[in-house]
């Protein structure tokens, strides 16, 4: 009797151990993703889908620099890189009725485009202001101009045909007078690993905001971060692919406000 007893603790604690992992992952809030739009170094604003939330930032939040679509983890970096414009993605703490930050994480790439912005190495102060206002309204644009670079099965290297369409895209929009946006968005065909295809994407959209960037001398101030365009309908292809060849491109959009493409229209 004494051996069934303890048999039957064991077996009510082993379901307990059971049960609990399940229930503290089921109570593990969603991790907060958006972007920075300001830092006054103990708290910091983050705007995503769902408005803008401030977070606490504490001795004991960790932030830290990942590399590379597969997100592999970088350098550890103060509090203080956490500066405005830069998509991050944070993990709250449990602190009465505020949100803490226990660890903030943020693409390399995406702190050096915001440090250019920042220290006005691509634009003034005033501009990144204008800049962060037109992030606000990205759902009220309007597309002003588009065109696909198409790559080969596997590959996330831009043709000669595709470097001369960009080319051409840049001057257009460079030639739009007042403020616009470029929208970048990658895609794949569906055969293959759905995970693979995701990052071939990535790395296409990669490969032609750099060479946008580098070789068309588009300001990085004037690219939609992924963060802010979301599922904005500016960034949206009406173009259905035919077939496999037509999945394999990257979409670049320029994207005005409604209300600069009506004072155009006039």
């Amino acid at each position: 009797m004494a051996s069934m007893k303890k048999l039957a603790a064991l077996g009510l604690m082993g379901a307990t151990l059971w049960a609990a992992p399940g229930l503290a992952l089921a109570q593990e809030p969603t991790p907060l993703k958006g972007l920075i739009i300001s830092n006054d170094g103990a708290t910091m604003v983050v705007r995503s889908d769902a408005g803008d939330t401030p977070v606490k930032l504490t001795g004991e939040t960790k932030v830290r620099g990942v590399t590379g679509v597969l997100g592999v983890r970088g350098s550890d970096y103060p509090t203080s890189t956490l500066i405005r414009g830069l998509p991050v993605e944070v993990v709250t703490a449990p602190n009465g009725d505020a949100v803490t930050a226990s660890e903030v994480t943020f693409k390399t790439s995406d702190l050096k485009t915001a440090q250019q912005i920042s220290a006005g190495l691509v634009s003034t102060d005033a501009a990144v202001a204008a800049n962060s206002e037109r992030i606000d309204n990205v759902g009220l644009l309007v597309p002003a101009g588009r065109t696909k670079v198409f790559f080969p099965v596997g590959s996330a290297t831009i043709s000669e045909k595709g470097k001369q369409d960009l080319q051409a895209i840049a001057e257009q929009a460079k030639g739009i007078k007042g403020a616009y946006r470029i929208a970048v968005v990658g895609r794949a065909d569906r055969s293959g690993n759905a995970a693979a295809n995701q990052r071939l994407s990535e790395a296409r959209a990669a490969a032609v905001t750099e060479y946008l960037q580098q070789s068309a001398a588009i300001s990085p101030a004037n690219f939609i971060p992924n963060a802010a365009l979301g599922s904005a309908p500016v960034a949206q292809d009406p173009d259905e692919p035919k077939n496999a060849a037509e999945a394999r491109r990257v979409t670049v959009t320029i994207a005005v406000s409604k209300s600069s493409q009506a004072a155009v229209a006039k």
